[in-house]
């Protein structure tokens, strides 16, 4: 953007270009599989790191979930945190218990008991789950001819091509056409309309809370919850530069396309995990209640039916 002819300041062209620059790769960083390394069950307890997320700078939430304090912007920044959450908690839950000979698992087996006592009464984290989805769609369909163009370069020309056809497909026009009734969920537009007229202070504090949220991810001890963390959060700052950057301006790093990407598959994958515990958890309290031991009322409580009378009587032990 360009100044006004008034004289007002605005927001400089590349104001958002540095939304994930505190998502460090750290020392002695190397590449790693996410195929190999997926998102489950580390029995790392993060309450900490989550209680800090919320609690940072102005996201002040309450224990009674209600956000009629916060401004738009903090709203929109603390369902994404919720939805991240959501998406982690739905990822133990379905790859809880790791295979063990003594137990008969070969592969991960889901815990829906957990994923039950986690979400039960609380349907506002879903939806914050599908807000985020909605965010990083926006953003797709918005950056979809940046990426369609996109130099891929993976080292292999097999999978650079390969690479290539699979973007091409998902950026699909008809694919996300077929999106478009949820698109109004979120609407990017109308984030900091109520920012002061001359300053950009408002963006200033977003992309500052975003810094910091991102940067306490640096104190996760657990690498693999570090690792699915940072990538979350960098796919999300990618998602935002493309929605608050005028597409002309927008430069993605490998990496930052590699995270919206992964991000995008993950939050889509969590809503289908949602359905599939859900199930898992009512076909397994059918099967339990199904499979409880019949009582015999009168061996129980010693009941004795009289010939005389057409009734119950107890008899003492």
């Amino acid at each position: 953007m360009a100044e006004e002819d008034d004289g007002a300041s605005m927001l400089p062209n590349d104001f958002w270009l540095d939304m994930c620059s505190h998502i460090k790769e750290g020392e002695g960083a190397k590449a790693v599989n996410l195929a190999l390394n997926p998102e489950r069950n580390t029995y790392y307890n993060g309450t900490h790191i989550w209680n800090a997320i919320y609690e940072e700078n102005c996201l002040e939430i309450d224990n009674n979930d209600d956000n009629s304090e916060m401004c738009f912007e903090e709203k929109v920044l603390y369902r994404l945190l919720s939805g991240l959450h959501t998406s982690t908690t739905v990822s133990i839950a379905k790859n809880y218990f790791p295979p063990s000979k003594k137990k008969g698992r070969v592969d991960w087996q889901p815990n829906p008991q957990y994923f039950m006592e986690r979400f039960s009464g609380h349907p506002e984290y879903i939806s914050n789950l599908h807000f985020s989805y909605v965010v990083l769609l926006r953003a797709l369909r918005r950056a979809s001819s940046y990426l369609d163009s996109y130099d891929i370069r993976t080292g292999s020309a097999d999978e650079d091509k390969d690479t290539q056809i699979l973007f091409r497909r998902l950026l699909d026009s008809h694919v996300l056409s077929s999106c478009s009734s949820v698109f109004s969920a979120f609407d990017e537009t109308l984030m900091f309309e109520n920012a002061v007229e001359g300053s950009y202070s408002l963006q200033e504090n977003f992309k500052g809370v975003f810094h910091n949220v991102s940067s306490i991810l640096d104190c996760v001890q657990c690498q693999q919850c570090k690792l699915h963390g940072k990538m979350a959060m960098l796919g999300y700052g990618t998602a935002l530069k493309i929605l608050f950057m005028a597409q002309d301006d927008l430069i993605l790093s490998r990496n930052e396309v590699v995270a919206f990407i992964n991000t995008l598959a993950k939050m889509s994958e969590s809503m289908r995990e949602v359905r599939e515990l859900s199930h898992l958890y009512f076909e397994q309290s059918d099967k339990f209640a199904r499979e409880l031991p019949l009582v015999d009322p009168r061996k129980e409580h010693n009941w004795k039916i009289s010939d005389e009378i057409d009734q119950y009587e107890i008899m003492d032990a």
